[in-house]
Order: structure tokens, then C-alpha cells, then sequence
């Protein structure tokens, strides 16, 4: 039966109320992804968490708009396949991951029961699961685990679908608010868990969609008790949204480009390019800028972006001929890369995120450098190209991010080759590794060394504060200055050069023979070379290597060794 048409509970769930529950959790995700990415642990500028859930589940919506079968099996596995083809970041490889176990729970269904939906969610939670090698509580996982525990007795009462969902939320709230007490980082900055939150956020938007039709969801605000007291409700993009587009998808054009400025002035870019679709990024990096957008007029973003300078590497795809038409849709599977002749050794891959440390891994012997880092996570499908493309049948993968050691990890295991993922978390563990990295030495014998060498290296950061914090005890203020040594804040202030010196002396003082200082794309090299000298007064004794790394957001990162 449909839920839309029927007021009372709904006893079983079929393809079209399934469809309508993605539909409303995207909703939601779309609206309220800001204010997951405010509930950062640390008060910088890459809280992504919202983000990375919602393009996500957006990536599973347009081939779920558009099937018109009767099965919910096959409609969870459409959900599932391309969400983990679109996953971003930790949280959005884990989203996908429950929903690909939750698609293994309805294999071969037509509808199912409010028992046989508790069942499936088990399923979601044991892929969750295997997907992370070390979990942790406190976590999405764990609100995902205790939500299944709450299906399952509301189940076991007899319960409707309804009752079960309401059931399975209300035990999400209880554990995402419990999330502060039970890591000592959400407890400091006074955060419940982003991920968690997005997790229940999730199931409220199915539950709303079941309860209601599509025109009503438009108005409904979220239980807003677990966000942070200053964060707000967006609804800007509410007026572009309405039931055509939910069923119609109305933002068909995926359009991305990069654009090439002489000056590097992008001021007023996204703000120009905000009513013109929805799901914008854009990243600027010294004098270049990665746009992304979906739209319903690439011409109008490329003709608003070439007034910032030239365009280069543009990309429009209308998302729903990929859908429509099996040969566009074959076209993005693994399977259908062209591949060349094999040739012998190791090839690398690395994820990068400015203008010079491309050029860096590029010049130390990476094969190809896939953009991502803060602020913008490649997605599970971007690094599966990457490695197909390659020559070699083996391959290394340096993420150079913690958030998106997962998304390499699914795109390894979704590979045919031989991959091997090394845990480098930030851009100099990345360097570190490729620096004993022989592409004629065989893989495992690579992966050895590397992995040894990233353990070497010691890495630090500056950026600014995006809220007032008091972190390890350390007070600080929106907009100062944040001197992070690897994850661990230990200054603060309203001076660029002063906060990277005293940030520098911390990382040397357990003894190092070099420092290696890359300075970001709003750092202009006079300005990193008398920081420099500032460090070699102190620390004659020490080598000093300066590098142009075009990094945004952090106008300093730090390597020791």
C-alpha cells in the first residue's frame, strides 16, 4: 500500500514508500547539513560531516527517483550501490555502508514487515561495523547500534512501522546525547556527535516522509534540542524547493569546473552561484577555484564563473540520462574503464590539496593526484577512477587526510587490482611515505617501507578559529589564529607569524634535524621567509626547507623530522 494514501499506521513497507523515505531523509540532510558541519570538535573550518552525509545519500536519489519496479529489494540495492559509489568521508562511507546492509536485509523483497525492517538494520549495523578496523563509542556506530536495539523491541511488542521507526528515534536521541559524555573531546567543546546526529537526522526524515506527504515535509523542522545553542536553521534553500523537484529531480545538470585567475580574486563567486542550484562547493586555491554545482543552468554557471577568469576541466552531466539510459549508467561502472596494457612495478596515487604540494607528489612520483583534503573529501568513486586508470595492477593510495582514509579504503576493495591504502593523515605523512616509495620494488615491500617512514614525521598546522572555544585549556576567540600539532590545539592568537613561531618551537622541541614549512595560498612568500628566519635564530642547528604548498584554510602546515 502506499503510506501517503492511507492515514492510519502502516503495517508493511513497499518500493514506493521506501522511495518517498530516501527522498525525505535527503530533504532533510539538504537543509540542515550546515548545522551538522557547525558541531565541529575543534573550531576550524572543516566540518564537513553534513556535507559528506548529504552528497551521499544525494548520490543514491536520482536512480531512486526514477525506478518504477515494485520490488524493495531492488530499490535498496539501487540505494545502496550508488550511495557507496558517492560516499564521502567517514561518515558518509559508514551511511553507506548501513544502507548496503540494510539492502542485504530486503534481497528479493516486495514489502516487508516492521520485523523484517529490524532485521535489515542489523544487517546495516554489522556492515557499518566491519567497515571501520578500530570503532569507537561514541560515535555514529554507536547511535546506529543502539537505534537497531530500539527496532528490535519495538518489533518484538508488535509494534507498527511507525511505532518502530518513532521507537528507533527515540532511542537515537538518548544515545546522541549521551555522545558528549562519552568521548572527552565532544564533553570540551560542549558537541554531541556530528555523525550520530546526521544518523538520526536520517531516520527522521523517513519517518516525516512516511507520516506526511511531500508538500508538508517542505515546512518540517527537525527536533533542534541536540544542535549547538548559536547554530540556526537554514531555510534559504526552501523558496528553490518543491514537489516537482522532489520527484522530478530539478537540479538535473552536475556541472563543475575549475577556473584560472591571474588576480585570485574570487571574491563573491559562491554567492553569485548560490540561487542558481543546489550542492555547491567551491574551493579556492591562490589563483584558481574548483567549482561544483547541480543545476538546471550549466551555461548561466559557466558564464557567471568565466567572469572570474578562464575555464578549464569543465565537466556537465545531466544526472538523470545516467539513470534513463543503460549505456550512460554502464559507462560509470568499474567494469567499463578502458583499460590499457598492464606494465610492470607499483603505481601511486595521492590525495592533495593545493596548487604547490600537487606539483610536490606529482614531481616525487605519484602517477596521478586526485583533488580533495578539507572542506571537500573526494567521493569512493573519484579514487576507484584513479585507480583503474593506472597502468600498474598494483597500486598504493595516499589519503593525507584521516577523513578520507575510509573513502580509500571502499574504493580499494572495489577495485579488481592489487591496493594497498597507507594511513597517512595529514599532507607531510603523505610526502614522508613517497619519499621511500620505488615504483619497480614490489607492493608489499613499498607498503613496508612507507608505512615505516610515515611514523618518522611529526606534523603541525595553523588556521583560525570559526567560534569562541576553550581548548586544552586554551581560550580562544572567533576569528584568531589556531595552532594545531597534530591533532592536539596548543596556541592561539590574533597574530598570523606569532601563532605559526610558537607553534613551530612547540613541534622542535622534543628534538628534530629538519622542519620543512609550507605555506598556504593566503601567505605570500616574503611573509613565510621571515617566519623562517624567526625559526633559524632559535634553532640554528635545525634545517629549514620552505615550499609554496597553495594549501586553503591553513596558511601554515608543518613538517618534522
Amino acid at each position: 500500500m502506499d503510506s501517503s494514501m492511507n492515514a492510519g499506521p502502516v503495517y508493511a513497507l513497499n518500493a514506493r514508500d521506501f522511495k518517498k523515505m530516501i527522498l525525505g531523509a535527503n530533504l532533510f540532510f539538504q537543509r540542515e547539513k550546515e548545522a551538522l558541519n557547525a558541531l565541529n570538535v575543534f573550531p576550524v573550518p572543516d566540518g564537513d560531516t553534513g556535507t559528506n552525509m548529504s552528497m551521499t545519500l544525494h548520490a543514491a536519489i536520482n536512480d531512486s527517483i526514477a525506478y518504477e519496479g515494485e520490488s524493495i529489494g531492488e530499490l535498496s540495492e539501487i540505494v545502496a550501490s550508488k550511495a557507496l559509489m558517492g560516499a564521502r568521508g567517514n561518515s558518509g562511507v559508514i551511511l553507506s555502508q548501513l544502507l548496503r546492509g540494510i539492502a542485504r536485509g530486503l534481497k528479493e523483497k516486495d514489502c516487508i514487515t516492521p520485523a523484517e525492517l529490524s532485521k535489515a538494520f542489523q544487517y546495516g549495523v554489522v556492515y557499518a561495523y566491519r567497515a571501520v578496523s578500530k570503532p569507537v563509542e561514541g560515535t555514529i556506530l554507536t547511535v546506529a547500534r543502539e537505534m537497531a536495539r530500539g527496532i528490535r523491541a519495538a518489533a518484538r511488542k508488535g509494534e507498527c512501522l511507525h511505532g518502530s521507526l518513532e521507537e528507533a528515534i527515540k532511542h537515537g536521541k538518548e544515545t546522541v546525547a549521551r555522545t558528549r559524555e562519552m568521548l572527552p573531546a565532544l564533553k570540551e567543546a560542549n558537541v554531541v556527535d556530528a555523525g550520530g546526529l546526521g544518523l538520526l537526522l536520517f531516520f527522521e526524515g523517513c519517518l516525516f516522509a512516511l507520516k506526511n506527504s511531500v508538500s508538508d515535509m517542505l515546512g518540517q523542522k527537525p527536533d533542534d534540542s541536540l544542535y549547538p545553542e548559536d547554530s540556526s536553521y537554514s531555510n534559504e534553500n526552501l523558496a528553490a524547493i518543491t514537489p516537482a523537484e522532489i520527484t522530478s529531480l530539478e537540479y538535473p545538470y552536475c556541472t563543475e569546473a575549475l577556473i584560472k585567475s591571474e588576480t585570485g580574486i574570487f571574491s563573491g563567486l559562491k554567492e553569485q552561484l548560490q540561487p542558481l542550484g543546489d550542492s555547491l562547493l567551491v574551493v579556492t586555491d591562490k589563483n584558481h577555484a574548483k567549482i561544483h554545482i547541480h543545476t538546471r543552468l550549466p551555461g548561466q554557471i559557466l558564464e557567471t564563473a568565466q567572469a572570474f577568469g578562464s575555464l578549464h576541466d569543465i565537466k556537465i552531466e545531466n544526472m538523470l540520462d545516467q539513470v534513463n539510459r543503460p549505456d550512460l549508467q554502464a559507462a560509470s561502472q568499474p567494469s567499463a574503464f578502458v583499460k590499457s596494457d598492464p606494465v610492470p612495478g607499483t603505481g601511486l596515487i595521492a590525495i592533495s590539496f593545493g596548487e604547490g604540494f600537487r606539483e610536490i607528489f606529482l614531481n616525487l612520483g605519484a602517477e596521478r593526484v586526485v583533488f580533495g583534503g578539507q572542506t571537500m573529501n573526494p567521493k569512493v568513486e573519484d579514487l576507484l577512477t584513479a585507480i583503474e586508470l593506472l597502468p600498474q595492477e598494483e597500486v598504493i593510495v595516499l589519503p593525507n587526510n584521516k577523513n578520507i582514509i575510509l573513502v580509500a579504503s571502499q574504493a580499494a576493495d572495489l577495485s579488481d587490482k592489487k591496493v594497498r591504502v597507507i594511513e597517512t593523515r595529514t599532507l607531510p605523512e603523505g610526502i614522508a611515505a613517497l619519499l621511500s616509495f620505488n615504483h619497480d620494488q614490489p607492493l608489499e615491500d613499498n607498503y613496508d617501507l612507507m608505512s615505516e617512514r610515515v611514523a618518522s614525521v611529526k606534523s603541525g598546522a595553523v588556521t583560525f578559529a570559526t567560534r569562541d572555544a576553550l581548548i586544552n585549556g586554551i581560550p580562544v576567540k572567533k576569528d584568531d589564529y589556531l595552532g594545531l600539532a597534530g591533532e592536539t590545539a596548543c596556541c592561539s592568537g590574533k597574530n598570523l607569524a606569532e601563532t605559526a613561531f610558537k607553534l613551530a618551537i612547540t613541534l622542535l622541541e622534543d628534538g628534530a634535524d629538519i622542519i620543512t614549512i609550507f605555506y598556504g595560498a593566503q601567505v605570500g612568500a616574503s611573509e613565510a621567509s621571515a617566519l623562517a628566519e624567526l625559526i633559524r635564530e632559535i634553532n640554528p642547528e635545525v634545517e629549514i626547507e620552505l615550499h609554496y604548498g597553495g594549501q586553503p584554510i591553513y596558511n601554515y602546515i608543518f613538517s618534522v623530522e
